[in-house]
């Protein structure tokens, strides 16, 4: 059976058989079969036909051989009926040579997409194909702009800091058009005026007035075109303006910085040299130009503050583990109480603090505290108080001076706008007593076996807040079975809507799960708050630590 290829190429109908043997497709002369079209590869594919089977092979051509719509990586056999496709040449496959293709149905167009004149006469066609080849180029002029447009697309690949960019942007400009001066002007949104941010030579657009009219640069920003003066000298719109005349500007030409979204700003050149004239091919060479410098400009800002984002998740996360080292790794361990505490951070880092540690007259020390704002900052101030407080542990005999010191280091180490609320708390597990200042913190609920409740008020000003302000102690037995729990505002000022957690539904909660072992009471009223709460996420840091005496 012999096989028969034939369509249209260009405005020929060819036809052509495929007789025993090799037959070449392509648009070279060499080719068997010659498809003179711009999509097809000098040597694109090859039919093979022996004993009267035949296969087809693509070349490595640049556009692809298809067969029935599928592309052809390795041979396959063709039969009658089957369709090939070379570039954008379509050929049908048939078996009989007395019985012609049928002619292809045109695709189907919207009409929506189609002008209402009949006919329409291009006067220029360019292929895509031909973009890249530089025979197709009418001007060594205009292969010299194609040649820097390629230089540009290299520019977008490599990865370079701002400043850097906008030299090699400076640079990419003077091999495009001969100039006397290259400016770049951006905009930091489109409410912002234009500044400039580079020229060549350095500062020239800011001692010489440019040819530059708050109409043009409307005109080039709001309706992204491009604008060549062809001979400034000679065009009545500059004659009265005399810094034109005196810098003897002859042509200049701008073009908008769009990066496919909006416009960046604009990228302007000019010379003084009265035998250069820009024209229109530079003009569009210059706009596409500026379109790569634009796109290339916001996806470079976008790298950098992917970034910088990258660096401060970085650092917050080194600050957050530093800062999780700070809190006691484990707590200690009393015959006669029960204790837990619990931290989570509204952020990556956290402004409360809490410790607990077993002095060496074997006192308890307990320590829980919420630094005023968010943030690195109230982080930092955390670190600090830590790293305070347990340096005068044992050196403070009375909690009070404690308080004191603290209070005195906070203000020489931080402004009037941070400020600390703590409980300081001291528990001598021999005669079950506790000492305490309360420095403007959340009432802690002391919670007894007989359901009775007491609140351990505030005995002073928050840390840092005031200089010269006294603070006083107070005391509280612990009888058997009493709860004590200190906690940061982040539980009862949670919010849902305007409503807050508040201290009636924490006492509320305590209550429910006080006869549980401790860590369950903890899970029982944290999982109260999540469930207040709902879907919406807690607005501060919460801190909570519980001690009970066993019974």
């Amino acid at each position: 059976m012999t096989l028969i290829i034939e369509g249209k190429v260009g405005d020929e109908i060819q036809r052509w058989m495929l007789t025993e043997g090799s037959h070449r497709v392509g648009r070279g002369t060499g080719s068997q079969i010659v498809l003179s079209d711009r999509s097809v590869s000098r040597e694109h594919a090859e039919l093979v036909v022996r004993a009267g089977a035949t296969e087809i092979r693509d070349l490595g051509s640049r556009n692809g051989t298809w067969v029935n719509g599928e592309p052809v990586s390795e041979a396959v056999p063709l039969a009658g009926g089957d369709t090939l496709r070379f570039g954008s040449v379509e050929l049908a496959v048939t078996d009989d040579a007395a019985t012609p293709a049928a002619p292809r149905a045109p695709r189907e167009i919207s009409p929506a997409l189609l002008s209402a004149v009949e006919e329409i006469d291009t006067s220029v066609q360019l292929r895509w194909d031909d973009v890249h080849d530089e025979k197709q180029a009418v001007s060594v002029h205009e292969r010299e702009l194609l040649r820097v447009l390629t230089e540009a697309g290299a520019l977008l690949v490599a990865p370079k800091p701002l400043a850097e960019v906008f030299e090699s942007v400076l640079e990419l400009v003077s091999k495009m058009v001969p100039s006397r001066r290259i400016v770049l002007m951006l905009r930091e949104n489109e409410e912002a005026p234009l500044e400039m941010r580079a020229s060549r030579p350095a500062g020239s657009g800011t001692r010489e007035k440019l040819m530059l009219s708050r109409t043009l640069i409307d005109t080039v920003i709001h309706e992204r075109t491009s604008m060549l003066v062809t001979d400034a000298q000679k065009d009545p719109r500059f004659r009265d303006q005399m810094s034109i005349v005196a810098q003897n500007v002859h042509s200049a030409i701008i073009a908008p910085l769009f990066d496919n979204e909006r416009v960046l700003g604009l990228v302007y050149a000019d010379t003084n040299n009265p035998f250069v004239r820009y024209e229109q091919d530079q003009l569009r060479a210059f706009t596409m130009l500026a379109n790569l410098i634009a796109v290339k400009i916001t996806n470079t800002r976008l790298m950098e503050r992917e970034r910088e984002r990258e660096r401060m998740e970085q650092e917050l996360a080194t600050a957050a583990r530093i800062q999780k080292s700070l809190l006691p790794s484990e707590l200690p361990s009393l015959e006669s109480y029960e204790i837990y505490a619990a931290q989570l951070s509204c952020f990556e880092v956290a402004g409360d603090l809490y410790d607990a540690a077993v002095l060496e007259d074997g006192r308890l020390m307990v320590v829980l505290g919420d630094v005023s704002g968010k943030g690195m900052g109230a982080a930092l101030l955390m670190s600090h108080m830590m790293a305070s407080l347990r340096m005068l542990y044992d050196d403070a005999t009375d909690l009070d001076i404690l308080a004191e010191r603290v209070h005195k280091q906070v203000l020489r180490s931080s402004d009037s706008r941070r400020f600390v609320t703590l409980f300081l708390g001291r528990l001598d597990p021999a005669r079950h007593r506790l000492e305490y200042v309360n420095a403007g913190h959340n009432s802690p609920i002391l919670l007894c076996e007989n359901a009775e409740m007491a609140q351990l008020e505030a005995t002073g000003l928050p840390i840092g807040l005031v200089a010269g302000v006294p603070y006083r102690v107070e005391s509280v037995e612990m009888p058997p079975g009493c709860l004590l729990c200190i906690f940061s505002d982040g539980i009862p000022e949670a919010a849902c809507g305007d409503d807050f957690y508040g201290d009636d539904r924490l006492l509320e909660s305590l209550r429910k799960h006080r006869g549980l072992p401790i860590d369950e009471v903890a899970a029982g009223l944290l999982s109260d708050l999540r469930l207040y709460l709902g879907d919406t996420p807690p607005g501060d840091d919460i801190t909570l630590f519980l001690l009970r005496r066993r019974l």
